[in-house]
């Protein structure tokens, strides 16, 4: 287990600029642009003298919002988490892409192999503390700096609405969802772990493999044999499953990286319910639970596994000449 822990660390060291101060560079920009753009708003609207919703000045806004009214502006409020961390979760997807691409063949370019392989650390340590650290550690990393985000924009949008007259920041703190909503989104964490775990696992894979250029080999391959499959098809007239190659191969290799994506490969819909005609925190999260119930996601977590153990025994038998 100290082992284990220690190999994450060494992970999280080595690869701390893209596990998180890419998260926090974006993560203090973007944090920046809202401040700025709120607060510019916020000035503009309060020293202009034509600025109207519906017919009612901007002044006497508040004194014309019903209860109902400054409920539903306290739920948006409460709900902004979800903006907070979507950019995040955005480069999120880049960086395991690339963290996965260059994980074991890093170690095989600059020689550090040999070092730790003359360590009482085996193959199967090193490879799953790789796995683990992409697949759990890097995606907490903007969960995390979201929150903060999140705190900043919500305290932003509260002071500009007070400005304003309208006292939204206390309906917001008595909104449930305002605590829920970090929560269902960490609750998703599992659901992307077991979704880009077979994408990882052949980004690894090739990595461990590959001579040179690993992103050539994990990327050109699955493509290459689309655009042949596809031909095929097209000169041959016979009927060749391409399309589908195109969408669950192709597709969901590449699309694993990307949380959420998931939502967009299984038809759940007609389990879950969805308030105010738009899906928040718990519609989310209990439709992405949903995706457990789909056979072909076991598959590709089956899939996964075998491609986690050629990894390790590829690190072990490859050459490193």
């Amino acid at each position: 287990m100290n082992t284990m822990k220690m190999l994450v660390k060494r992970e999280y060291w080595e690869n701390k600029g893209g596990i998180f101060w890419a998260q926090a560079i974006v993560g203090s920009f973007y944090a920046l642009m809202l401040v700025v753009g709120i607060t510019i708003a916020m000035f503009s609207v309060k020293h202009g003298n034509g600025v109207n919703f519906n017919g009612v000045s901007v002044h006497d806004l508040s004194s014309h919002m019903s209860a109902e009214d400054k409920l539903g502006a306290a739920q948006g409020l409460a709900a902004t988490y979800l903006p907070s961390v979507a950019p995040l979760l955005i480069v999120l997807a880049f960086v395991v892409f690339f963290y996965s691409l260059s994980s074991l063949y890093d170690d095989r370019k600059d020689k550090s192999i040999l070092f730790w392989k003359s360590m009482p650390v085996s193959d199967t340590q090193t490879v799953l503390s790789k796995l683990f650290t992409i697949l759990v550690v890097t995606p907490l990393i903007p969960l995390i700096i979201g929150f903060f985000i999140f705190i900043i924009l919500f305290t932003t949008i509260a002071i500009a609405a007070q400005t304003l007259g309208v006292n939204i920041a206390g309906p917001a703190l008595a909104t449930s969802d305002l605590y829920l909503l970090p929560l269902q989104v960490l609750a998703c964490l599992p659901i992307y772990i077991l979704w880009a775990f077979p994408s990882v696992a052949w980004f690894m894979m090739v990595s461990a493999w590959a001579p040179r250029f690993p992103i050539l080999w994990a990327v050109g391959i699955p493509i290459i044999i689309g655009v042949l499959l596809s031909f095929s098809a097209g000169v041959t007239g016979l009927h060749i499953p391409h399309e589908w190659y195109w969408e669950n191969i192709v597709g969901r290799l590449f699309g694993g990286f990307v949380p959420g994506v998931w939502l967009a490969f299984f038809d759940v819909s007609s389990g879950v319910t969805v308030k105010n005609d738009s899906p928040g925190g718990a519609e989310i999260l209990q439709a992405s639970w949903a995706i457990l119930g789909y056979a072909k996601v076991w598959i590709a977590v089956a899939i996964g596994c075998a491609m986690t153990y050629a990894a390790i025994r590829l690190r072990r038998y490859r050459d490193e000449g």
